[in-house]
């Protein structure tokens, strides 16, 4: 084993080069290689081949220990691009992709796909003379048509019988800095649609209605009551690297152009076009009503606007879309259900930035920054704004890539399930906020979306959740999970959810909760605060500031069950955990069960600890055997400095204490308070 990550060092005195993790291994004649899940063919457990597999979630699962450094890394890419700073980066051409289209990247290469490693810089051809208008015209081309007398649908202020002849009358009366921004970015989106066409090219086009208004295989993730054998065939057939190729291309054009953009801010300009894909439509400064879900390309310069609809949305009939909003205090609304709306790729590519304002998103599903067979972003890059939706959305990706990346600002996120941060099968779902002081909500208080763990409480499938179709014990159709990550680089935040929440995992599935400044506050039900169940990843990371967290009922705070592994890591502050509504059932703080790798850590701060029922390094299986042997149930609990109080029968200040220790059930579990020392992690 090749250790090189100290992740927590206290040098306070001569103990503190003491590996903490590695005596407790040693204590019960474990290692890095011996205590994760590696499941032997007699077993005739989870399928081990299903095609949705994260490429690399069974390294990450044999050999547990990896799995801080290698989610810390990943988090550390992110985090990179959010900042966009050219310091950062060891080749120029690196620097020159920006940061939307970073994120897009990463993400897609989080998911398998070879794309962007060595850096790109695209910048679109345009004709010099007429940029904007050869730019129409090539779409025109795309579609077999020419700017003659084909006039796409009428407008009912407009008489065109020579449509090449009223385009050219509106751009003559534009800036050519401006024509010139305007066509590159059309010119990159028809690249982007013809790389979306690429990703979609397995799939029958008489399918693509079906499946852009089916959701069923999501709604029946975890107990798989349905099947939908056309969604299930496309999710197979889905080419996700071309489809994040092209938004990659599209997100790193649109960026570009931003500084000429802004040189026209608050200005007067005014554009209508018709194309064979969608209105192309630029506003000026004054206080715009759009009703967008047409738009191929929609600007506006300025002003308070309403948004009414699908803005930067596509759909089966509008390949790609993209809106941006320079400036103001804008509303973006979308009443109908299941519609997507602001910033999302479904069967496409959607792009909504807004670049300055206080502003307000409310929509149902699949909605601010969803991508689901496709790419769909929002960005927003200033203000205090409010997000509001139900499911899908804020930050999820199914079968696709999903972002939702607010640069700073105190801001509220709102919503009741499949949401903040979600990735199911083939999906990345990714909500990043750089800074401010932010609250997450997937409500709790009406229960609308009820799961099999309790009939209490909603289940919220949320804040930095990976989760796949669990098909084994029905119609065996399995689809490991996808990646699901949010992560808060500042500020004082607030965590609310119902079940499987807050860095949880689910069938195959990987999530991740990051939050890495400020004093926080969390509350989960059941799976929740760094929890995984049916061979799954989840983790939490706090890195600083004094903490409350309540776990409300179960199995949380780095708990892991049935061939998992879960992690919860502090790293500072003065942090307190209760279990408000436990029993003396619950499970938790670095417990494990049946078959699973449990780890909690806090370092550093004088803590309090009051849980319920077993917790704190507890360790509980019923299988023997090749189990025992090849997927031991391991549960560690470290606090590591600080003066702490333990309200629980185990515990103690400066003590140690074992809780299972049997070779025959692979039962190990321990738990230790040290005032120093350290906990290495594996990596490659």
């Amino acid at each position: 084993m090749k250790q090189v990550i100290v992740l927590f060092l206290l040098t306070t005195s001569l103990h503190a080069q003491t590996d903490l993790l590695r005596e407790a291994l040693d204590r019960f004649g474990l290692d890095s290689a011996s205590v994760g899940y590696r499941p032997q063919t007699s077993w005739n457990a989870a399928t081990r081949d299903d095609p949705f597999r994260l490429p690399w979630f069974d390294a990450m699962l044999e050999r547990p220990l990896k799995i801080p450094t290698f989610t810390r890394e990943m988090l550390w890419r992110y985090r990179v691009w959010a900042t966009a700073d050219s310091s950062n980066f060891p080749r120029p051409m690196l620097a020159k992709i920006r940061p939307v289209s970073g994120l897009i990247m990463n993400s897609a290469r989080n998911l398998g796909y070879d794309v962007g490693k060595y850096g790109y810089d695209y910048t679109p051809a345009i004709d010099a003379e007429w940029p904007l208008t050869e730019a129409v015209a090539a779409l025109y081309a795309d579609a077999g048509l020419d700017l003659g007398d084909n006039i796409v649908y009428s407008l009912p202020t407009e008489d065109w019988t020579n449509i090449r002849a009223a385009i050219h009358a509106q751009v003559t009366l534009l800036p050519l800095e401006l024509r010139a921004s305007l066509g590159r970015i059309l010119t990159a989106m028809r690249e982007a649609r013809r790389w979306r066409e690429h990703a979609l090219r397995r799939i029958p086009s008489a399918d693509l209605r079906h499946i852009f208004f089916s959701t069923t295989l999501e709604e029946s993730q975890c107990d798989a009551h349905t099947f939908d054998q056309t969604v299930y065939d496309a999710a197979v057939n889905f080419d996700g690297s071309s489809a994040a190729w092209g938004a990659m291309l599209l997100a790193q054009s649109v960026e570009k152009e931003i500084p000429a953009l802004q040189s026209f801010r608050n200005s007067s300009f005014a554009l209508d076009i018709p194309t064979p894909y969608g209105r192309i439509l630029l506003r000026g400064a004054e206080d715009d009503i759009h009703y967008a879900q047409d738009c191929l390309l929609l600007i506006d310069l300025g002003g308070d606007d309403r948004y009414l609809g699908s803005t930067g949305a596509s759909s089966d009939r509008l390949p790609v879309s993209v809106a941006v909003d320079l400036a103001g205090d804008d509303e973006y609304r979308s009443d109908h259900e299941k519609a997507p709306s602001q910033g999302a790729g479904v069967l496409g590519i959607g792009l909504l930035l807004d670049l300055g304002g206080d502003d307000r998103y409310t929509a149902h599903s699949f909605s601010q920054g969803c991508g689901r067979f496709g790419v769909g972003v929002l960005y927003d890059a200033a203000g205090h704004d409010e997000y509001h939706g139900t499911g899908f959305s804020q930050g999820a990706g199914l079968y696709g890539i999903g972002v939702l990346f607010d640069r700073n600002g105190n801001d509220r996120y709102a919503t009741v399930y499949y949401a903040q941060g979600y990735g199911f099968s083939r999906g990345c779902g990714l909500l990043l906020d750089a800074d401010g002081d932010d609250s997450y909500i997937a409500d709790d208080s009406e229960l609308t979306h009820v799961g099999d763990e309790t009939p209490k409480h909603n289940e919220s499938d949320a804040q930095g959740y990976g989760a796949g179709r669990r098909g084994d014990h029905t119609d065996g159709h399995n689809m490991s999970g996808g990646l699901g990550i949010l992560s808060d680089l500042a500020g004082n935040d607030t965590y609310s959810a119902g079940v499987f929440a807050q860095g949880s995992g689910y069938w195959f599935g990987c999530g991740i909760l990051n939050d890495e400044a400020g004093d926080d506050h969390y509350r989960g039900v059941f799976f929740n605060l760094g929890a995984a169940a049916h061979f799954a990843i989840g983790a939490l990371f706090d890195n600083s500031g004094n903490d409350h967290s309540d776990l409300v009922m179960t199995l949380g705070f780095g708990t892991a069950h049935d061939g998992s592994a879960a992690f919860y890591i502090d790293a500072d502050g003065d942090d307190v955990y209760t279990m408000s509504a436990a029993d003396d059932r619950a499970v938790s703080l670095g417990s494990s069960l049946n078959n699973s790798f449990s780890l909690f850590a806090n370092i550093r701060g004088n803590d309090i600890y009051a849980p319920v029922g077993n917790s704190m390094g507890y360790a509980m299986a019923r299988r023997g055997g090749e189990w025992a042997v090849y997927a031991p149930t391991t549960g560690l609990f470290f606090d590591i400095g600080g003066e702490d109080e333990y309200r629980h029968t185990q515990g103690a200040q400066n003590g140690s204490w074992e809780q299972q220790f049997d070779r025959s059930l692979g039962l190990y579990g321990f738990g230790i308070d040290a005032d120093a020392g350290s906990i290495r992690f594996e990596r490659d």
